[in-house]
């Protein structure tokens, strides 16, 4: 039976709750854990559209019966967290390699529930490059200047350009605001979520444009080693767009080595006012009707990672004993199959790096029994064309003590991916629009994210402590 009747809202790291008698209320300790009362009792936080509730280990869940391959996908029981809400355990990855391809692939479970439900999956793509094959790292901001309507397809574009080594920064002229800190290349996800919620934001457009104030920030932003790049999209703005304040700070960027390249943000943009920023800039225009040349001119503004390596990348999981399907991905395609998923990341550059989050369900089996994803990467060769496949398992274990599976998780994995929620990707990952109705992804990331930084505190591993710093970074800018 459940402990609770749910706790209403999470506020940063308090947690308000109705309880049993018999339990007493949670509590923030000075490290930032979660302690939650009854001595004694075994079990699991699950995230409810009530709350956080607490589940005790004989509270085990209904199995989903679906009775028509069309019937939309539920998980049995919702987003399950420790107890004490802190993770304590580290991901370990399985490496599917070839030549100048790695992908690491890193589960949030190795212990599955026997009642079904699903597994975030982190995907790192990297494509090493050899000298002369890629550019070097460098520091790019992409500046949101307008309402355009191809604004989100020509930040993936220039997204899609970035390397391994590269850091990129998002500011909006609207406010000014910083939307995303500088962040390395390979985070592209975390780029797209971010400008994807900002041009939804509520309220976004009675904001003044302050394009100088925005310049201002992306020079701070592009500040370190290697080649500077600002690229401004914009729709023009009230001509003149280029007011004295702004021409003095792209003077300024103009000085010190940086690069800025205007391009139109939509097929009516105003022109002559989107030239005169990039040719003030000394970068590139881009100011076609077609979107498609406004593309190829982001591509030329942000050039390439490196040479093409391996074309129409993809990644099909299968499920043994039962299938299991990719529900959502946090980019490329997802494509669903009778008895399997795959997800479509296409090519793949030299020096290029991309760090995606997959959802996968998991079908119901008998507790103890093995379960394993089978992870076929397929791609092509360039020039000759030939097809080439890549094979590894993901071992886990089905198991029906909800405690035992809670403390398995692995938090490195769950915050990056609470990291996408808090920016409107894989919210559905956590119990889909009942978490936010009980008191928002960001309250459930901030968790994540207090317990992602006692992580690296305790590991004193430079990687996570990178995530810790993504994810709180993020946290302090979102809205």
């Amino acid at each position: 039976m459940s402990l609770s009747r749910g706790i209403t809202a999470l506020v940063g790291m308090g947690i308000a709750a109705v309880l049993l008698p018999a339990c007493g209320g949670p509590m923030l300790a000075k490290d930032g854990t979660v302690i939650v009362g009854q001595k004694g009792a075994g079990g699991a936080a699950v995230v409810t559209p009530n709350g956080l509730e607490i589940h005790d280990n004989g509270d085990i869940p209904r199995r989903v019966v679906s009775r028509s391959p069309d019937d939309p996908w539920r998980a049995p029981i919702g987003f399950i967290v420790p107890r004490n809400g802190r993770f304590t355990l580290t991901s370990s990855p399985t490496l599917l390699a070839t030549q100048g391809l790695g992908i690491a692939m890193r589960p949030s479970d190795t212990r599955v529930p026997s009642w079904g439900g699903e597994v975030l999956v982190r995907v790192d793509v990297i494509a090493p490059a050899a000298e002369g094959t890629a550019r070097m790292g460098e520091q790019i901001a992409l500046v949101l200047d307008g309402e355009g309507p191809d604004t989100r397809v020509l930040v993936e574009t220039a997204l899609g350009q970035m390397a391994s080594r590269d850091r990129f920064a998002v500011i909006d002229a609207r406010g000014p605001r910083l939307v995303l800190p500088a962040i390395p290349g390979s985070h592209q996800a975390i780029g797209n979520a971010a400008v994807a919620k900002r041009l939804s934001s509520e309220g976004r457009e009675r904001r003044p444009r302050d394009l100088a104030g925005a310049l201002r920030l992306a020079t701070a932003a592009v500040e370190g080693k290697g080649t500077k790049r600002v690229v401004v999209l914009s729709d023009g703005g009230d001509a003149p767009r280029l007011t004295d304040a702004a021409r003095v700070e792209l003077e300024k960027m103009v000085a010190g080595g940086v690069i800025v390249s205007a391009i139109s943000s939509s097929e009516k943009a105003k022109t002559g006012a989107v030239a005169d920023i990039g040719m003030a800039g000394m970068g590139f225009v881009g100011i076609d009707k077609a979107l498609d040349a406004r593309q190829n001119a982001v591509r030329t503004a942000i050039p390439p990672s490196g040479d093409l390596r391996f074309e129409e990348l993809s990644l099909h999981f299968e499920g043994s004993p039962s299938p299991s399907h990719v529900i959502e991905a946090s980019g490329g395609d997802v494509l669903w199959k009778l008895d399997a998923g795959e997800v479509i990341l296409g090519n793949i550059r030299a020096g290029e790096a991309r760090t995606e989050v997959l959802r996968v369900s998991v079908p119901a089996w008998v507790p103890n029994e093995p379960f394993y994803f089978t992870v076929i990467a397929h791609y092509k060769e360039p020039g000759t064309g030939n097809e080439r496949d890549l094979t590894a398992r993901l071992p886990c274990i089905y198991d029906d003590n909800i405690e035992r599976i809670a403390k398995s998780r692995h938090g490195d994995v769950i915050a990056y991916a609470s990291a996408l929620a808090t920016l409107r990707r894989l919210d559905s990952a956590f119990f889909g629009d009942g978490v936010t109705n009980a008191g928002g992804i960001r309250a459930l990331a901030e968790l994540h994210a207090r317990s992602m930084t006692l992580l690296a505190r305790d590991t004193k591993d430079p990687a996570i402590h990178e995530q810790a710093d993504v994810l709180n970074s993020l946290l302090r800018v979102a809205e």
